[in-house]
């Protein structure tokens, strides 16, 4: 009498085992995968507070820019 269950069959170990190996190098990238996200974000964070320094400074700068003259006023200077 032929098997009939597919679990009778030898290359059914075979099918399991490689499916199984599939499974785990997936899961292998899911956690490598979360691992790079989680660097991105760090970096981010770190890029958004360096730009937001950056924007501060090139703002105090057009702010001097923008007063004109040599930085004494009225001809005096503070230190008088």
């Amino acid at each position: 009498m032929p098997a009939t269950n597919t679990k009778d069959r030898p290359d059914n170990d075979h099918r399991t085992a490689g499916i199984r190996e599939l499974m785990q190098q997936g899961m292998r990238m899911v956690v490598d995968t979360k691992k790079d996200i989680r660097t991105l974000a760090a970096m981010l964070k770190a890029t958004t507070a360096a730009q937001q320094k950056t924007d501060a400074s090139l703002k105090a700068l057009i702010d001097t820019l923008r007063g004109g003259g040599n930085g004494h006023t009225n001809g005096k200077s503070k230190h008088q």
